[in-house]
């Protein structure tokens, strides 16, 4: 066994040492999340945890590790034993890290049917999965981000029951998922719903440090590990020794810490002042805040425990204040205040800064008006074809193993069994398959039926928006905010993700990338400032990279590229290359990709410049070649054409808001 680097030696990151011990103390605490770029140590520091937790009791025989002792904790089979006067089996066993894979189908989660038995013996019987075999231990989940929706939902509510609950395929099971949860992941890589994001108690943001001698120290610790791991681990034994026996000491101590009511007063002050959202803030900082004092050797809980508390509960519940900003002081080392900082500025809309004053930099209209959207009104061909396949933000059939089993099929080429059908296929034939004295079912080719699996379909749309010096007339620059934020809002109700690309002066940047934060993204589009040339096809090409990522990383994703602009373009792609024939090339690869799309003219009607410079006849003409040309262009890009002016409006839309929540 591969021996990991010692929890004590990790350099820095002393945010996210500190709340994976809270969470390891307080087994109430609903998880842990690390966010950070690579290199960070963030795996490093989830397998090390291990080694500073005390070992267990557990039942040595039993498949969950069931506590002797404690029957409330045990799977019905120990209690059953236990009620029989049964003298159970003890040993001692460390802790250990159970990796969730990424591509873990539900079955291999949650536990399915024991195909062997069902097959050679006639009977259903549980075959326990990774829920099972992280009771008692640390369930780890590497980009947790990138997981299932579906899958991170029976996750986290096994975190927060201790508890799976598996009824399928005719079986009915509950056995003890008691586990230190932690997830990780690298926000450059996609976002976690907000909804799962919020069922963290705490939340770590980590950075690289930016200290020139601690760098070198976690260079050269490194380097000694790998090449004497035994030596280094020795070197570290009495500080893991001594941290082992912190969180023993704080696990005894944790039942008798009281919360006074005024510290509890001032906490849920706090969290209203904060608007942070729902009522798990207030719960979660009265959790962890006893978990604190536990583990500083405190029989009562104190403002600075809450203060604490609130630096790992807030950040990811509270918007428009800076993450990693509450409890200033608590954590006192010099690596967190600069991390406090560095948090700041992420708030600031994505994208190349020196873009925000190219080409002039004005500010945009004033004004948040937005209005109702049809959602008929940005609902291409292609887009429609792919709803009825895929259904939006809705359970979607699919012929992947990683989604919900719904029913079964009969198909030629079976790889993912359907274990009850199968088996009630077989049934029937039992008799002239095989003797009366054999046990067993007999199952052949014919019997096996596949799954049909069941998740929920994943929508991006990206808008790629003008703001270069050609939309700078009064109307038309407005016009184009708030069509822009209405559609975002229409986005939203339809829980689908956005991104925004911006393009003008000389190139193009992502504004805001893939979120279903569109409280953000809305933020960062009335933030935007215009002015500058017209990089029309470096709009479209950074819009084309997002969509072709973001299709790598999810193959039933669906996309929707919608496209604000006049049609101008004076910037060349290509050295020596003609703009307007960039444009069309840059255009034509989302129809040779099959991606739908949309070109919303922000121009017609609403650009007065020709009115303004060219007589009445030669301003109509230079309208009408305006639009011939923008209706060639959406050809070429195989959109839908729409004037800004006719984007249907006033629509009453159903709205779930209320019901969900604010937006996160």
């Amino acid at each position: 066994m591969e021996e990991s680097y010692p929890f004590s030696a990790i350099v820095d990151q002393g945010a996210m040492k500190r709340a994976l011990v809270l969470n390891a103390v307080n087994p109430d605490i609903s998880g842990v999340l690390v966010r950070g770029e690579r290199g960070t140590a963030k795996s490093t520091a989830v397998r090390a945890l291990a080694d500073v937790l005390p070992p267990v009791e557990v039942v040595a025989d039993c498949p969950y590790r069931c506590p002797p002792g404690e029957r409330d904790r045990m799977c019905a089979e120990c209690r059953e034993r236990t009620d029989a006067g049964e003298q159970l089996p003890v040993e001692h066993r460390p802790m250990r890290v159970v990796d969730l894979p990424l591509n873990a189908s539900e079955d291999r989660v949650v536990g399915s049917i024991d195909l062997q038995s069902a097959v050679r013996e006639g009977r259903q019987t549980f075959e326990p999965g990774i829920l099972a075999e992280a009771n008692r231990n640390i369930l780890y989940v590497d980009e947790v981000n990138l997981l299932d929706d579906h899958i991170v939902d029976v996750l986290l509510d096994a975190a927060a029951m201790g508890e799976n609950i598996v009824e399928r395929e005719g079986v009915s099971v509950r056995h003890p998922a008691e586990f230190v949860l932690v997830g990780t992941m690298n926000p450059e890589e996609g976002e976690l719903r907000p909804q799962l994001l919020d069922r963290f108690d705490l939340l770590v943001d980590v950075v690289a440090s930016g200290d020139a001698d601690e760098r070198v120290e976690i260079a050269e610790r490194r380097e000694r590990f790998d090449a004497d791991p035994a030596a280094f681990r020795a070197a570290y034994a009495d500080e893991q020794r001594e941290l082992a026996d912190r969180i023993r000491s704080a696990r005894q101590r944790l039942t008798a810490v009281d919360v006074p009511t005024s510290v509890l007063h001032e906490a849920s002050y706090e969290a209203v002042r904060q608007r942070a959202h729902g009522m798990r803030a207030d719960i979660a900082v009265n959790r962890v805040a006893r978990t604190i004092a536990a583990l500083d050797g405190d029989d009562v809980v104190n403002g600075a425990h809450v203060a604490e508390a609130q630096y790992f509960v807030f950040p990811h519940r509270v918007e428009g204040v800076a993450e990693m900003s509450f409890g200033e002081g608590v954590m006192s080392s010099e690596s967190d205040e600069e991390a406090v900082g560095e948090e700041d500025q992420d708030d600031e809309p994505e994208g190349d800064d020196t873009a925000d004053t190219e080409g002039g930099g004005l500010p945009i209209a004033e004004g948040e008006e937005s209005y109702d959207v049809d959602r008929t009104a940005i609902d291409p061909e292609r887009d429609r074809t792919m709803r009825d396949a895929l259904a939006r933000r809705t359970p979607s059939r699919v012929a992947v193993r990683s989604g919900r089993y719904v029913r079964s099929r009969l198909q030629e080429d079976v790889n993912d069994v359907a274990i009850d059908a199968t088996v009630r296929a077989a049934a029937p034939h039992q008799r002239t398959r095989q003797p009366e004295d054999q046990s067993g079912i007999v199952v052949e080719a014919r019997d096996l039926r596949q799954k049909l699996r069941e998740r929920t379909a994943r929508a991006l749309v990206v808008f790629v928006v003008d703001a270069s010096g050609s939309v700078m007339s009064g109307r038309q620059m407005m016009e184009t905010k708030r069509g822009l934020l209405s559609l975002i809002e229409d986005a939203y109700r339809a829980r689908d993700r956005v991104a925004v690309v911006v393009f003008r002066g000389e190139n193009a940047f992502t504004l805001v990338e893939p979120t279903r934060n569109h409280r953000m993204a809305r933020d960062a589009v009335s933030r935007l400032t215009v002015g500058g040339n017209t990089p029309l096809a470096h709009g479209l090409v950074e819009a084309y990279r997002i969509v072709e990522r973001e299709k790598r990383r999810d193959q039933d994703l669906y996309p929707l590229v919608v496209l604000l602009s006049d049609g101008q373009s004076n910037v060349d792609y290509r050295e020596d290359g003609d703009a307007r024939e960039d444009a069309l090339r840059a255009a034509s690869l989302f129809a040779d990709a099959d991606v739908p799309s949309v070109f919303v003219d922000t121009g017609y009607e609403l650009d007065t410049t020709p009115d303004e410079i060219w007589t009445a006849r030669k301003a109509e003409r230079m309208k009408r070649k305006r639009f011939e040309r923008n209706q060639t262009f959406a050809e070429t890009m195989g959109a839908d054409y729409l004037p800004l002016v006719e984007l249907p409006r006033d629509t009453q839309l159903p709205t779930d808001q209320d019901s969900e929540g604010q937006e996160a």
